[in-house]
This record gives C-alpha cells, structure tokens and sequence, in this order.
C-alpha cells in the first residue's frame, strides 16, 4: 500500500473491510508525508522506511494500492515537484513491482484529471479541459500521466490493473 498522509490513505488503510483483515499490510509511506496522527490507526505490519533498498525483494505481494499523492491544494501548491514525481516516478515503480510480483494494482485517481471541465457532471468518455502550466496542473497532470502510465502496463504487460476515480 502506497499511502498519502491525507484522510483517503490513512482512513481507508486503517480501517480494512472484512475480507481484508486476513492479509497482511506491507505500508511504503514517505517521513515527510507522514502525518502520525492522522496515521495512527493505520494497521501495517511493517512500515518501510523510504531509503531502505528494494524492500519488497523477498516478499510476495497480491496486490498494490496506490493511494500516494499529495490531495490538498496547499499541499500540491507548496509541493509541486514531489506531487509530479509521485504521480510519475511512483506510479512507474509501483506498476514496475506489480508486473514483477505478478500482483494486481489498483490507482486512486481523482475527478481533477478532468481539470475544469466543461460538462456536468463527467462520463468516461469525456477528456476534459486541463491547463497544464498553470498552478494546478502539477496536481492534475499528475493524475493523469498515472492513469495513462497504468493503461500502459495493462495493455503492454498484461498487469491486471484498476483505476478508482474519487470525485470530490
């Protein structure tokens, strides 16, 4: 699980649905995300620190979640490189473990991959209107490069891939 410090990954982490709580949950969560109170009920048996090397080498894994990114506008405004290279970068090293462990993997995108969008409200057939040098574009481009980095490995790889769009 790729979780961000936001109620989304911490809430959603924390609290496992029935069929869940038999696994175990392996949580690759950055220091500088993490918000430890707001992560206090998140039930991980391990949490790996970021500069550990290649933590998952010896573990089998079923599925990765990938919920890490920062959500707030203040948090992607006052990050904007790290808020493109998680959706980048750490999109492309989640789908990479999947493909080599043979899990499946699940993205939580976002309704901003629409950007400020033209139609009310928005069907999976509309592309939207997305400003990519403006302020927000970090937030939104980055949604949608994961999105379009997951239907890569889908189609190219055969990784059994999800993505979950939450509106706001």
């Amino acid at each position: 699980v790729q979780v961000p410090s936001g109620p989304l990954g911490c809430h959603h982490s924390g609290e496992q649905p029935d069929p869940f709580k038999q696994h175990s949950l392996l949580c690759n969560q950055r220091r500088s995300d993490l918000n430890r109170r707001a992560c206090a009920r998140l039930r991980c048996h391990h949490t790996l620190a970021a500069q550990q090397q290649r933590p998952f080498a010896h573990t089998p894994l079923d599925a990765i979640l990938h919920f890490a990114s920062p959500a707030s506008p203040i948090d992607y405004l006052e990050l904007p490189i790290q808020t493109l290279k998680v959706g980048s970068l750490g999109t492309h090293n989640a789908l990479g473990l999947a493909l080599a462990k043979g899990a499946r993997f699940l993205l939580a995108s976002t309704s901003e991959v629409y950007g400020d969008p033209l139609m009310h409200p928005q069907n999976e057939s509309y592309w939207g209107n997305v400003n990519p040098i403006g302020p927000r574009g970090v937030y939104d481009e980055a949604k949608r490069f994961a999105e379009a980095m997951t239907m890569a490995y889908h189609r190219s790889h055969g990784v059994d891939t999800r993505i979950v769009r939450i509106f706001n």
